[in-house]
């Protein structure tokens, strides 16, 4: 891989970002460095209490993950045979990741069982953009 496809990748996974509104159509990864869509931010800021705001959060986690799975798709269309076995590992990967970063999160935010639903979901939104972005990267290639 050149250098600077490397660099773009670490750049990539540094990255975060979000927005809440469900809809069919396949949508280029946040820029770099932006942490909240404006829906998302619209949506915590008339959140009353945890509740609500849990909402938001899973809200956007599924939108996230469908906006993955059709970078996935499109992704996945554009390769050979053995680039597609290849990328169905590497998200394999990913998502054992995931649930290993969630866990994780559970044990850290809240070693004693309780209530971390909103860290780990926000951290589940990273984490699910950072994916999508890498997804992105390399569909335009």
């Amino acid at each position: 891989m050149k250098p600077i496809r490397i660099a773009l990748l670490a750049l990539s996974l540094g990255a975060a970002s979000c927005a809440t509104v469900a809809n069919e159509t396949l949508e280029a990864p946040p820029a770099l460095g932006q942490l909240e869509s404006k829906t998302y931010l619209a949506c915590m800021k008339k959140a009353n209490g945890r509740l609500e705001q849990g909402n938001c959060i899973n809200e956007e986690i599924k939108w996230q993950r469908t906006q993955m799975n059709q970078l996935f798709g499109r992704l996945s269309a554009k390769l050979n045979e053995v680039q597609r076995v290849e990328l169905a590992k590497s998200q394999k990967a990913w998502e054992v990741f995931l649930d290993a970063e969630s866990r994780f999160s559970v044990s850290f935010y809240d070693p004693l069982g309780g209530d971390s639903d909103l860290t780990v979901g926000t951290n589940k939104i990273m984490w699910i953009t950072q994916r999508r972005q890498q997804l992105y990267y390399h569909l335009d290639l």
